[in-house]
């Protein structure tokens, strides 16, 4: 058996940057984070489960990775908001010297020189660390793998619960399989401006779940974050993004020509 081709690291090395590189922007005329904001507005202590979801705030995020374990960041972006307002985008490229993996570069289009400039990951996360500040954060995915990754990063967990909007959708929908983020904006009617995009897909997260929270409030009475924890807190896996759930492969990952991560 031919074994699996390892893509190692890139001759020569990527410059790096000091400010946020973005790739996509705005989608109008919200506010972006910046390195050098001192402290979010909304940033508050971490909320208890009887917190009503009305007065919570959230981040949806979303990461790009070099598609190969162990996985290194490439792009990370988010939305923070609220069930009526959106308070603020965070959107950057992420420096790596790492090869990024060519099946992973075809989906989301990132390569060498997309990085060229691009802020080195410690700073990125450690302002990620602060923008998340008495959130609960909110992701596409079924074992937490991109706040797995940016905790990897940091060394530490992100200090927030998480919610899974493929768990609610699976819960209002009776799903037995995981859903993707392209087709549950069909099933919701959700504008996701742009796939495999980490701010586009944390812009479809969060309306997404915008979406389901209001359903779920309807047809389950969910009311507090306790209730969405209920519904859609994924298992707690081990901290190392290169551990898998059961019968799980990496996102972003190749195996059998297939990438994990589902659209």
């Amino acid at each position: 058996m031919e074994a699996r081709r390892r893509y190692g690291r890139r001759r020569g090395r990527v410059p790096t940057g000091d400010k946020f590189l973005p790739r996509l922007g705005p989608a109008g005329a919200e506010p972006f984070a910046t390195l050098d904001d001192a402290v979010d507005s909304w940033s508050a202590e971490r909320p208890s489960p009887e917190t009503l979801i009305e007065d919570l705030h959230f981040v949806a995020l979303d990461c790009e990775t070099t598609g190969q374990s162990p996985h290194h960041l490439v792009e990370l972006g988010a939305v923070a908001f609220t069930l009526r307002d959106h308070l603020m985008s965070f959107e950057t490229l992420v420096h790596s010297n790492d090869r990024i993996n060519p099946y992973a570069r075809r989906i989301h289009g990132i390569d060498a020189s997309t990085l060229n400039g691009a802020p080195p990951v410690s700073i990125v996360v450690e302002r990620f660390q602060r923008f998340t500040k008495g959130a609960v954060l909110v992701e596409h995915s079924a074992d937490a793998f991109d706040t797995r990754l940016i905790g990897r990063a940091i060394g530490s967990s992100l200090d927030a619960d998480n919610v899974d909007t493929t768990r609610l959708a699976a819960k209002l929908f009776d799903l037995k399989d995981t859903i993707g983020l392209e087709r549950l904006c069909r099933e919701l009617g959700v504008v996701h401006r742009r796939p495999h995009h980490a701010l586009a897909d944390a812009e479809a997260t969060a309306a997404c779940f915008v979406e389901l929270v209001k359903r779920g409030g309807d047809r389950f009475n969910w009311r507090t974050l306790g209730d969405l924890l209920v519904a859609g807190k994924p298992p707690a896996f081990a901290a190392d993004v290169g551990v898998l759930p059961p019968g799980g492969a990496p996102k972003g990952a190749v195996s059998s020509g297939r990438s994990r991560r589902r659209r």
